[in-house]
């Protein structure tokens, strides 16, 4: 079985969800071959870090113009006919070097590219679509998508309400293996009293007020605060040492110990982080969403009870912290909410779904390329049980 995951690097959840996927196949089954691309490296390979890097300066410093885009391309049928036939061509050429059993895309574009291709050549190759925020936009639909991963019970109910005949699977946003320790838990460090806050600025570079947010907590009692910088190693030279209640990383791996150790993550709403978040059971506080999706991603966890939010600028976030901070019957009652919302919002395990997506593939594969779907194969019970979409 060859499987083929298909992002994009615009924002980090969007790869983080693809990694997740790829973990799942191979803890299954190591002899499963995985090809993982960056479609976008892959159509234009001389440029593609040119136009990640123009994206990110959008996406951080005109989010108003970034917001706008994202709203108007929710009204566009942009499909891959729309960038010429070249690239057509070019996605074409990779499915016959690859001949993948199966396509997971986890960004838009891949959705539409790989769609495309299916619709132009009458491929069975089935395609699972999993969408990585807490809202859809329509870029994640097409009538050639077999399959759904989605966030939410409420997209499951949309995509049905649309009359899609493609399986839904309700899994939460994909997470990697360390945030789904089978039979174990991380136990936070506790010192009596003491508060541990973790600082994480998403993909995109760190949330903005970081200056101020730092000094606020230094000067909390009994909090300690770890940062983490990720790949902004400038940022990291600038915080190491100044304070000795602050620890300050770049990159780390193993994000989910620190996840786990913490009472309160301060965090952008990346749809990523926050199930991230959810399968830690840790609460989220967010300072000024901004980007589209993630004001979206912030009301939803607001609304589930898991996430306090500070809307606006001129609202004085330090005094809500330290509130919270100060308060542990409120953090406790914000982490049984994150009890509540992963048992009410996963009803299919990534495990599940993984072994539903390879016995698509291994049907494709056994088929000689030629793909029935499950409402004639008698499988609708399967589907059903698992958190599909009932279809008959």
């Amino acid at each position: 079985m060859k499987v083929m995951i298909l992002s994009g690097r615009f924002g980090f959840g969007h790869e983080m969800a693809a990694n997740a996927i790829r973990e799942e196949f191979e803890r299954q089954d190591s002899s499963t071959e995985i090809v993982q691309k960056d479609l976008l490296a892959y159509f234009y390979p001389h440029i593609s870090r040119l136009i990640y890097k123009v994206f990110s300066l959008v996406a951080e410093r005109c989010h108003g113009v970034y917001n706008l885009v994202y709203r108007m391309s929710e009204r566009m049928n942009a499909e891959i006919r729309q960038g010429g036939s070249m690239l057509y061509f070019k996605f074409k050429k990779m499915m016959e070097d690859e001949a993948p059993d199966l396509i997971v895309c986890t960004h838009p574009i891949c959705v539409k590219a790989a769609a495309f291709y299916k619709l132009k050549t009458g491929s069975q190759v089935p395609l699972v679509s999993c969408i990585t925020d807490t809202t859809i936009h329509m870029g994640w639909v097409a009538d050639q998508a077999d399959a759904y991963l989605v966030p939410t019970p409420e997209m499951k109910e949309y995509l049905v309400r649309m009359g899609t005949w493609a399986d839904v699977y309700v899994t939460g946003i994909p997470v990697r293996q360390q945030f789904l320790e089978r039979g174990t838990a991380i136990k936070k460090q506790e010192t009596p009293g003491m508060k541990r806050v973790l600082v994480m600025g998403g993909g995109l570079g760190i949330m903005p007020g970081l200056e101020e947010l730092i000094d606020s907590l230094h000067r909390m009692p009994d909090v300690h605060t770890t940062v983490i910088t990720g790949k902004n190693q400038a940022l990291c030279q600038k915080w190491s040492g100044r304070y000795e209640d602050v620890e300050v990383l770049g990159y780390v791996g193993n994000i989910g110990t620190y996840i786990g150790r913490s009472d309160l993550v301060i965090t952008k709403a990346g749809g990523i982080t926050m199930f991230e978040l959810i399968h830690s059971q840790v609460p989220m506080f967010i300072i000024h969403p901004f980007l589209e999706q993630e004001i979206m991603n912030a009301r939803y966890a607001m609304g589930r009870g898991f996430a306090r939010v500070i809307w606006n600028r001129d609202e004085d976030f330090v005094r809500e912290l330290e509130g919270l901070l100060s308060d542990s019957e409120m953090l406790k009652g914000m982490q049984e909410c994150m009890v509540k919302a992963k048992r009410e919002m996963i009803e299919t395990s990534l495990d599940d779904a993984v072994k539903e997506m390879s016995r698509k593939a291994y049907r494709y594969e056994a088929s000689s390329g030629f793909y029935m779907p499950d409402c004639f194969s008698g499988s609708y019970q399967m589907q059903a049980g698992l958190g599909g979409s009932g279809r008959i």
